[in-house]
C-alpha cells in the first residue's frame, strides 16, 4: 500500500487526503473508503453547505410568487425551469426589510440583504450593514475547510461603476466588504492552486498520484473518483475555452476581461459549477454569487433570449406591457441558470444521497 495516502485502518482513507503534483494539491470528494475515517474524526454525516445567489433590481411579482402555500405550491411562469425539482424546494414569500433613509434604495437592496443589523442600527455611515449571515455561518462551520467562504460575481461590466454597496452582499463587519472574484480562472486557481508554468492542467499535475490512489480503492470509489476528476476536467476545459476565445477576438471597444465566456448563461453556469466542485471536495461550505450589481445602467446581452442587449435596471422603471414581458423573460433566464446549479448538485453523489 502506497505510503503517500494516509489510511487510519486497513480500509479507512483520511478525509484530508490530497492528490499532489507540480505545486498543486487537489482535495478529494467523499469516498466510501473514508467512512471509518469520518467516524474517527467525529464526522457522522456529510457537512451542511450554504449558498446564496443574488439577482438585482427585483422581479415581476405576479409571475414569480406562488399563490398556494404548502407542499403543493404551483410552479409559476418565472419559476418553471425549477419544475423538475419542485419537491426539493421551499419558496419563501412575504419577507421584507424596512428601508433606512439617507442612502439609495438599490444600494440597501444588495448590501443589506444578508446583514445581521436591524434598519435602526447604522454602523457604516448611513448603512445598516453588519457582518452578514454567510460570514456568521462560515465562522461556525468554515474552520475545517481550506476556504471559510468564497464570494463570486458575474459582473463583467467595465464602465459606470457603482460603489461597493451595489455589488457586495457579503460583509465581514460594518464597512468591510468581502471582495468578490469575477474571473473563473481566478476562482479556479484559488481553489486548486497554481501549477508549475510548464503544466497547463491541474489534473495533469496530479495524474500520477490519482493513479496510485485508484489502485487502492474499491469499485464504487473508483467510479466516484473518475466522475469527480471528469467534472474537474470539464470545468478546466470551459475556462480554457473561454480564455482561448478571448485571446482570438479583435480588440473590443472596451477592455474585455480574459477568461470569462461571452455567453451570459455559460458564464453564470461556470461560476455555479465552481461552487459545486468546491462543495464536492469540501474546499468550502459557504458561497455567495452576485449575478449582477444593483442599478447598473449598462445594457446586458441575454443570449438565447433577446436579439439585442437589454437594460435590466431601466426596464424595471419602464411602464407598459412590453417592458414587463421582457422582465419576465430575464427573471426566467436567471431561474434557468439556478436550475442548472440545483441539477448539478443533485448529480453529485455523497453518502446515501446527493450533494
Amino acid at each position: 500500500m502506497n505510503s503517500r495516502f494516509t489510511f487510519l485502518s486497513n480500509r479507512s482513507l483520511s478525509r484530508r487526503t490530497l492528490l499532489r503534483g507540480a505545486g498543486v494539491a487537489l482535495a478529494l470528494p467523499w469516498l466510501e473508503a473514508m467512512q471509518p475515517a469520518r467516524a474517527a474524526e467525529g464526522i457522522a454525516t456529510p457537512p451542511k453547505r450554504f449558498a446564496w445567489i443574488y439577482v438585482p433590481n427585483g422581479v415581476v411579482q405576479d409571475a414569480w410568487h406562488p399563490m398556494r402555500t404548502g407542499i403543493e405550491w404551483e410552479v409559476t411562469p418565472s419559476l418553471e425551469p425549477l419544475a423538475p425539482f419542485r419537491k426539493q424546494l421551499n419558496v419563501f414569500t412575504g419577507l421584507d426589510r424596512e428601508f433606512r433613509g439617507g442612502t439609495g434604495v438599490h444600494a440597501q437592496a444588495g448590501c443589506c440583504w444578508l446583514t445581521s443589523s436591524p434598519p435602526t442600527e447604522a454602523l457604516d455611515g448611513a448603512f445598516p450593514v453588519n457582518t452578514t449571515l454567510d460570514q456568521l455561518i462560515a465562522r461556525h462551520i468554515g474552520g475545517g475547510t481550506l476556504l471559510p467562504s468564497i464570494e463570486l460575481s458575474c459582473n463583467d461590466h467595465t464602465n459606470q461603476k457603482e460603489t461597493r454597496y451595489f455589488e457586495n452582499i457579503s460583509w465581514y463587519s460594518p464597512g468591510y466588504a468581502a471582495n468578490v472574484q469575477k474571473n473563473p480562472r481566478d476562482v479556479f486557481d484559488r481553489l486548486f492552486g497554481r501549477p508549475d508554468p510548464r503544466v497547463h492542467s491541474v489534473l495533469d499535475a496530479v495524474l500520477a498520484d490519482a493513479r496510485r490512489l485508484d489502485r487502492t480503492l474499491g469499485g464504487a470509489d473508483k467510479a466516484k473518483l473518475a466522475e469527480y476528476l471528469d467534472s474537474v476536467r470539464e470545468v478546466e476545459k470551459q475556462v480554457q475555452r473561454a480564455e482561448a476565445h478571448a485571446s482570438d477576438q479583435p480588440q473590443p471597444p472596451i477592455p474585455r476581461p480574459q477568461g470569462k465566456p461571452d455567453d451570459r448563461g455559460e458564464y453564470i453556469r461556470l461560476m455555479t459549477d465552481l461552487i459545486a466542485i468546491a462543495f464536492q471536495q469540501d474546499l468550502t461550505r459557504v458561497a455567495t454569487l452576485v449575478i449582477d450589481p444593483e442599478r447598473w445602467d449598462t445594457p446586458r446581452m441575454y443570449h438565447g433570449v433577446f436579439d439585442n442587449p437589454q437594460n435590466h435596471h431601466v426596464l424595471t422603471h419602464t411602464k407598459g406591457g412590453e417592458a414587463k414581458e421582457n422582465l419576465k423573460q430575464i427573471d426566467r433566464f436567471h431561474v434557468a441558470q439556478f436550475s442548472h446549479f440545483v441539477k448539478r448538485l443533485g448529480e453529485i453523489g455523497e453518502g446515501n444521497g446527493s450533494l
